[in-house]
C-alpha cells in the first residue's frame, strides 16, 4: 500500500477511534489529547509522550519491538505532519525512507536509514520534515530531546 494512503488509514484510526492492525498502545491516552489538528494540540503530543517516558521509562529497543508501539509513533508522525500541512494550508507527500532517497539521493548523506527517518513527508512550498525524529527524542531521551510542537512550527509559515 503506497505510503499516503497509509498515513490517511492511521490518521482515520487515530481521529475516528477505529481498530488498527496490530493494535494502537496508550489508546486511552491519545482519545483524552483532544487531537484536533491545531498546533496547539501539538504541545499536548509533547505532554503525552512526557506522561509515557517519565512513567514507564521506555527503552527504544524494547519500545519498538511491539507492533502496538510502533503504530503509536507512526500515527503520532502521520498526526504531526498533517496538522502541520492543516495550519499553513499546504498539501503533504509522505515518503518511505528508500523513496525518499530515490526522489531526493542528496538526503542520503543527511539522513541515515533509521527509525527516525524511515517515514518523511514534503510540504507544498518546499519544507522537508522528519516527524519521527522529534516523536522519538521527545519519548526516549532524558532530559526530553525535541519539542514536536516546536519542530513542526518551523514548517508553519
Amino acid at each position: 500500500m503506497p505510503i499516503n494512503d497509509i498515513a490517511q488509514e492511521h490518521l482515520d484510526a487515530l481521529i475516528n477511534r477505529l481498530p488498527f492492525p496490530g493494535g494502537i498502545a496508550f489508546r486511552q491516552e491519545l482519545d483524552g489529547a483532544n487531537l484536533n489538528f491545531t498546533m496547539p494540540s501539538l504541545a499536548r503530543v509533547d505532554a503525552l509522550l512526557d506522561g509515557v517516558r517519565t512513567r514507564l521509562h521506555p527503552t527504544f529497543d524494547d519500545f519498538l519491538e511491539r507492533d502496538d508501539n510502533q503504530n503509536f509513533l507512526h500515527a503520532l508522525c502521520f498526526y504531526t505532519g498533517a496538522t502541520v500541512a492543516l495550519s499553513s494550508r499546504q498539501s503533504i507527500d509522505w515518503y518511505t525512507y528508500d523513496e525518499m532517497i530515490t526522489v531526493f539521493p542528496d538526503n542520503a548523506a543527511m539522513f541515515p536509514n533509521c527509525f527516525a527517518t524511515h517515514i518523511s513527508c514534503v510540504l507544498s512550498r518546499g519544507g522537508f520534515f522528519i516527524p519521527l525524529s522529534s516523536l522519538q527524542e521527545r519519548l526516549f531521551d532524558e532530559p526530553p530531546g525535541k519539542s514536536v510542537k516546536f519542530s513542526a512550527e518551523m514548517f508553519v509559515k
